[in-house]
């Protein structure tokens, strides 16, 4: 070979390496812009989901694009977007299925927010059929915040686009790159275990520790969910420190009273006072008969939520426990209640007929199956009912038709009794006609009218308002029913949270603390026929729904277990001690529960071995002692 040769060899190695270097330059910017890109996706799919979950609490996107908690959300969404695109194989489709998915969780999110006051969570999954009863009252016309996913979803469509230009539309087989595909999955969760899961996580230990509506704006949905889908596996919390030998030791009352009166509790669909947020003015009195009722006994509960959680509610007043420890669960969803204490338990030992009733369907919240293991001895639901009524256009029935069918079904349980005989009752009626939405009626039909302006929620607090009025005159027909009735007779009657649009409405000078307090106080109303102790009566002021049972039996001198007992003994120094980061003693001053006396401790660590401690669970604790 001569050196003319080795030249030339020479000479073609080095065009053959320039070409090859300018393909590899080009290669690498086509991979770096589709990098680029993919990342611009995932980014896209994380705005879309928050942008729909923007709330009237927050009103602005929750998490800074600066933010740490940023950068936990988004290692979630690059995850989940590497494990579609291990499956689909074309990162075109990938990114459009991944917006479009995204877009329809964030609309349904933007809608319950409106409807329920928070997003949907795993355990709201379960109540689908739910959150099916409750749109068909609600009008869920196209606004701002929509058409701003949608804009969203073209944004990220448009991304979709650029992909598929830049691999000049070409033909891919699913097989093709299926160890690039599996490599990135890997990698992904790696970085999603390391910075999500790992003790070294940023991420705090527990984020839903007391609400969703809380906290979700400041750590994103996505990681919410994320602990939301943790906490199916992990229904009750074990208190910090708890400990059998730390549960408190008391002496229990076992003399009683042996008259066993009829027993009325109501759960009144966001029955709720807005003079306890803002100094409101209206045309004309809202609660009219109640006010004037001076043998009505009136004050407050502090109950589980605001502007949603109805089930929640119902599971602290009958059964007395804090749904704190439930990790903010629908508690007919997720509990065994069978065999459990309740109030519907105590009575039945006490010989009592209970009957619950519920207008609507008895699988919202599985209530078919809580009430069943409650321990009810009838059960009456929608079909049950009959000749409802409705205010003009609403969707729900009304409280005096509801009323009337309690009545009906109370008259017939007494006509059922042998002469002689004298079995109480124990009536507990969850209503339905406060529920939102509240733009369903024409304006013409708002009786109550605010004389000022709270803007776009002025017309919606009109036709609540005058929802509320309905509430109170059939309230009050109903207390002159039962002052005609010759029995025993007390009745209850409790708000189960406020309206969703409360936050709008109220005066934004108030405290953290106290405006928490406030959105989450509904009116509690009680008239009695029987003699009953003064203490507690004659000034109710304000408890949490926890107490209201214990303190009711209490009053009466009824049989109760130990841990009502030691709730009753704690009520006056710590009268709102239920769900929530604090409590509140009888000055009215919240406190953290991470600063809780043993006290207060005492009454956490008695709810666990009630619920969450079956291997440590004392039995005596929560029986009636005779």
């Amino acid at each position: 070979m001569t050196s003319r040769d080795i030249s030339l060899i020479a000479k073609r190695g080095v065009r053959n390496a320039s070409f090859d270097i300018r393909r590899l330059l080009k290669m690498s910017w086509r991979y770096i812009l589709r990098l680029l890109i993919s990342v611009l996706v995932v980014y896209m799919c994380f705005l879309i989901v928050e942008t729909g979950s923007v709330t009237s609490f927050r009103g602005a996107i929750p998490v800074s694009f600066f933010s740490g908690v940023l950068f936990l959300n988004f290692s979630i969404f690059a995850f989940l977007l590497s494990i579609l695109y291990l499956f689909v194989g074309n990162d075109v489709i990938c990114s459009v299925v991944s917006v479009t998915i995204s877009s329809i969780i964030a609309i349904i999110n933007h809608y319950v927010i409106l409807l329920h006051g928070m997003p949907l969570t795993f355990q709201e999954i379960q109540n689908f059929g739910t959150a099916l009863n409750v749109i068909r009252g609600a009008t869920l016309a196209p606004d701002e915040t929509f058409f701003k996913i949608i804009g969203l979803f073209f944004f990220g469509v448009f991304f979709a686009l650029a992909l598929y230009l830049i691999d000049g539309k070409k033909k891919e087989v699913w097989g093709d790159g299926l160890w690039k595909r599996l490599i990135y999955s890997i990698v992904t969760f790696a970085i999603f275990d390391m910075v999500v899961l790992s003790p070294v996580s940023k991420k705090p230990e527990s984020i839903l520790a007391w609400s969703w509506r809380e906290v979700y704006p400041t750590y994103g949905y996505a990681l919410c969910s994320l602990e939301s889908f943790q906490n199916l596996r992990n229904v009750v919390s074990r208190p910090d420190n708890y400990d059998v030998a730390d549960i408190p030791t008391f002496n229990v009352s076992t003399w009683y009273s042996q008259e066993r009166p009829d027993i009325i509790l109501i759960l009144n669909e966001t029955f709720y006072d807005f003079g306890v947020v803002t100094d409101l003015e209206t045309d004309t009195e809202y609660m009219p008969y109640i006010s004037g009722m001076d043998d009505v006994k009136k004050g407050y509960v502090v109950v589980p939520n605001y502007g949603g959680g109805t089930n929640a509610t119902e599971y602290e007043l009958l059964t007395g426990n804090s749904n704190k420890l439930i990790n903010n669960m629908a508690p007919f969803n997720v509990l065994d209640m069978n065999n459990s204490l309740s109030v519907v338990s105590i009575l039945n030992e006490l010989e009592y007929e209970t009957t619950a009733m519920h207008s609507e369907s008895g699988s919202n919240y599985s209530r078919y199956r809580g009430y069943e293991e409650l321990g009810f001895d009838n059960v009456y639901f929608g079909e049950d009912f009959h000749d409802l009524e409705y205010y003009a256009n609403r969707a729900y029935a009304t409280d005096k038709s509801l009323y009337d069918n309690m009545i009906k079904k109370y008259e017939s349980n007494v006509a059922k009794q042998a002469g002689g005989e004298n079995v109480p009752q124990f009536m507990y009626l969850l209503t339905i006609q406060n529920h939102g939405g509240w733009d369903q009626n024409p304006e013409s039909e708002d009786v109550i009218h605010s004389l000022k302006d709270y803007g776009a929620s002025t017309d919606t607090l009109n036709e609540f308002l005058s929802c509320i009025q309905a509430s109170d005159k059939a309230f009050y027909d109903l207390i002159n029913y039962y002052k005609k009735v010759d029995r025993p007779v007390v009745v209850c009657m409790l708000g189960d949270h406020c309206p969703s649009f409360a936050y709008d409405v109220m005066d934004k000078e108030m405290s953290p603390d106290i405006k928490e307090y406030n959105l989450r106080r509904t009116p509690f109303l009680m008239w009695s026929n029987v003699e009953m102790q003064k203490s507690w009566t004659d000034s109710i002021g304000t408890v949490s729904t926890n107490y209201v049972i214990p303190m009711l039996l209490k009053e009466l001198d009824m049989p109760r277990p130990a841990y009502y007992q030691y709730m009753t003994q704690i009520a006056d120094k710590y009268p709102v001690l239920g769900s929530g980061m604090r409590y509140m003693d009888d000055k009215e001053t919240a406190h953290l529960y991470d600063e809780a006396p043993i006290d207060v401790n005492g009454y956490f660590f008695m709810e666990y071995n009630n619920i969450g401690d079956r291997q440590g669970n004392i039995p005596d604790l929560f029986r009636v002692q005779r």
